[in-house]
Formats: structure tokens, sequence, C-alpha cells
């Protein structure tokens, strides 16, 4: 996915010239530019730049005080460290199912809310927006917060407004599989000043510098600082943002147009069209055999294809696969938190979300690139085409 530069590379050089490689050491810090520049492009109060995706999830979990005792809400379609923040943030992940625009369901979060229950976590997996209005209502409803991982996503909208935005507290990851990228990096967005205030916190060390009209944002931190060399370029990849998708949904309305009377497969529900980062062109198929014997056409035809999960193949996107939040493995042999007497008998299996592993049974997935050509457009849905002929 990723694309580095002339001007990425001019700007890395620029720092190395300097010397100063903390974000504390020179007077125009590229992290703090960066940082200005994130609160503008996403018309957001608060942005700090952190030195990864998970550091992020984290942050925002400390940032809204979630801990001992508490529950948060998590799709089981997601990368392992969704769930895993929850954890070293010492509470407890509940897992819930998706539906077909594999995001989580609002129906099974609402199944899922308990007196313990204190945020909702969506994940906007691979490009496309969950069902925010759903969502927000939950939330609403229940007094609940909401924390957006926005990881796969940044850059997209929701009925018009960015994600990360939708929610009390938004999590991007910029690692090199991601849309823009600093190779290892994150940010972390806020209206709140009281979130912001604790999320700088936990994110430097504990170091606020004395100033905070919150008293609550005062403890012990930790340190997911952005180094120079990486919001320098961060800040490069920021002005790509924008084109990348742009390019990016062009090339999907043309591999979309190409498919679209293709019998037999069913495309992935989209709760905003406008909004999807277009990273991917997902369809489904009737049963998962169907989609092995489709994948394994499609790879004849010369494009490699195939379900997104098969039972036992440990992807760590899917919660079958987060073999140590299954089996409630943690640091501490006193197992918290899960042994926390609060919560009861706590459990999970790789067989609680079928629903889940259905879609994902059913599921193609072809990446979208900002650079596909139309050569390669062609011979993706021409490989979509062939199989759906020979299977249907």
């Amino acid at each position: 996915m990723y694309y580095i530069g002339a001007e990425e590379q001019q700007a890395v050089l620029k720092v190395l010239e300097k010397g100063d490689l903390c974000r504390y050491g020179p007077e125009d810090s590229t992290v703090s530019n960066f940082e200005r520049d994130v609160e503008e492009k996403f018309n957001t109060k608060h942005a700090l730049a952190t030195n990864g995706g998970t550091s992020s999830l984290i942050v925002g979990l400390y940032a809204a005080g979630i801990g001992l005792g508490d529950e948060v809400i998590v799709p089981a379609y997601t990368w392992v460290a969704t769930p895993a923040s929850v954890v070293i943030a010492n509470a407890v992940p509940v897992i819930a199912e998706i539906d077909n625009s594999l995001t989580i369901d609002p129906e099974d979060i609402e199944a899922k809310i308990t007196p313990r229950t204190r945020a909702i976590m969506p994940v906007h997996m691979i490009g496309v927006p969950s069902n925010m209005s759903a969502i927000k209502a939950i939330a609403d409803k229940h007094n609940l917060l909401v924390i957006e991982d926005s990881a796969q996503a940044i850059g997209a909208s929701y009925k018009g407004k960015r994600l990360g935005t939708h929610g009390h507290i938004g999590c991007f990851s910029l690692q090199q599989s991601k849309i823009i990228t600093t190779g290892e990096g994150g940010i972390v967005i806020a209206d709140d000043q009281q979130y912001a205030d604790r999320a700088r916190m936990i994110h430097d060390g504990g170091n606020l510098w004395g100033i905070s009209a919150h008293s609550d944002a005062f403890f012990p931190g930790m340190n997911f600082r952005m180094d120079e060399m990486r919001g320098a370029i961060a800040s490069v990849q920021l002005t790509r943002l924008d084109g990348f998708i742009e390019n990016m949904r062009i090339r999907k309305r043309k591999l979309r147009q190409a498919i679209t009377d293709v019998d037999g497969i069913e495309l992935r529900k989209l709760h905003d069209e406008e909004g999807d980062a277009a990273t991917t062109m997902v369809f489904l198929l009737p049963t998962p055999d169907l989609a092995s014997k489709f994948g394994e056409r499609m790879s004849e035809y010369g494009v490699g294809a195939g379900p997104m999960y098969s039972h036992g193949n440990g992807d760590k996107h899917v919660y079958p696969g987060w073999e140590y939040i299954l089996r409630k493995k943690t640091y501490h042999p006193n197992g918290l938190p899960y042994s926390h007497p609060s919560y009861g008998k706590i459990e999970y299996s790789d067989r609680m979300c079928p629903k889940t592993l259905d879609y994902l049974g059913r599921a193609i997935c072809i990446g979208v690139h900002p650079e596909m050509t139309d050569e390669g457009i062609e011979k993706v849905s021409t490989a979509i085409c062939s199989a759906a002929n020979d299977i249907f």
C-alpha cells in the first residue's frame, strides 16, 4: 500500500542534519507541526502523535479512564491489538459479531451490554466505516464511551465527517501496511481537553509540564512518543492522504462497474459508500465451499484470492486467532483483569461468533492500490467474471 518518495527522504535528511531526533529537541518540531496539521485536516481540537497504532489504542483507553472492573465491546473481526489494548488497560474485552459490512453489528452490541460495560470500540475494517449512527445511538442510550479504532481507514469518512471524530476519542495507525505510513506510528485525537490531557500524560512519561485544569490528568505515564524522523515522514504523508484515497476510489468504482452484472456474488454492504476509503473490494459467495472454489478459479486466472477466513488458519484479524485472549492469558500469574471478582465468570470460545465466521468464510477480498492500472483492474475483473461463469 505505502508510497515513500523524494519529499519524505528530504524531510528525514533535514532532521538528521539538525541532529535533534527527539520531539523536544528542535524549536520547530516536525512532530508538533504534524499534530497541528492533523488537527486542521480532521477538524479536531487535539491531536497527539504516538509511536504506534497499538500505542494509540492504549493511550485512548487510558485517556478515557478505562480500567479494572470495566468491559469494552470490540468486534470479532479486527487485528488482535484491539482486544489486547483493552486487556493492557486492565479491562475485559467483550467480543461482538460483525454484520455483512464486516464491521461490528449494532444489534449484537446491544445484546452484549452489561452493567460493567464502559465503552464501545468500533473498528473501521479495511477502509469501510462502521455504522456510526447506530453505534452512537446505543452509546447515548446506555451512557457509554465510543473509542474509534480507525487504524485501517485513516482519511475515510461517515456522512461527511472524518472517521475518528464521531466518538469521544479516535485512534489511528501509521504502520507500514496502512494508507499513509511512517513505518510504525500512530495518532490519537479528541475534542475534549480532559481526554487530551490524560492522553498526553500516559504517552509522555507522566509529563504534562504541570499544566492541566483536570486533577485526574496527573498519574504515572509511559513513553509512546513519536520521534522527529517519523514526524517528518508523517507530515509529508499527510499531504498525500486525500490524493491516495481519491485514486483508490476511482479505481474501486471502475472495478465495481466491471463486475456489476456478475451473478452469484454479493458485494459487501457499505454504510456510507461515499466515505469508503476504497482500500479493498470485498464480495461474498453463498457458501464457504463456493468461496473456496471461487478463489481457486481466480488464482487459475492469475489473481490470487480465497476466503477471508478458514477454520484453524490462525489469522490474528479474526477472533479464533486471538489465542492469548481466548485463553485469558496475562503477564502476571494473578490473572487480572479476568480474575477480578467484579466480572464473575468470563467465557470465550473459538465458536462464540458464528455469524462472523460465516461472513468471513464466504468473503473474498481484493486489494485496491492508488496506482492500480487499468490493465490491473481488467485482469481482476476478468478473473472474477471468468470464475463466476465457471462456477455458476
